[in-house]
């Protein structure tokens, strides 16, 4: 797969950061800033997905629901055994 060129704009600071870490990693910026990006959007895509997986869940029929007290009441019986 042929890769793609995109332009980002980043503040003075974070370019300078990320020139240093260039230097000392002897690595590119564009492979720093391309593994960030892929670790970014792997761990925001399983928190987006996860949470829709939880609030399709909570719409659902099949869905239980407790009142405060009863998860206070089991969360203290768990920690005075």
């Amino acid at each position: 797969m042929k890769d793609a060129t995109m332009t980002v704009r980043m503040s003075h600071e974070t370019k300078n950061r990320l020139t240093q870490l260039a230097e000392a990693t002897n690595r590119t910026k564009s492979y720093l800033v391309d593994h960030a990006i892929s670790d970014y959007l792997s761990a925001y895509e399983w928190h987006v997905l996860e949470t829709k997986k939880a609030l399709d869940y909570a719409e659902s029929p099949d869905a239980e629901w407790l009142d405060h007290q009863s998860v206070k009441s089991m969360w203290t019986k768990k920690l005075e055994d």
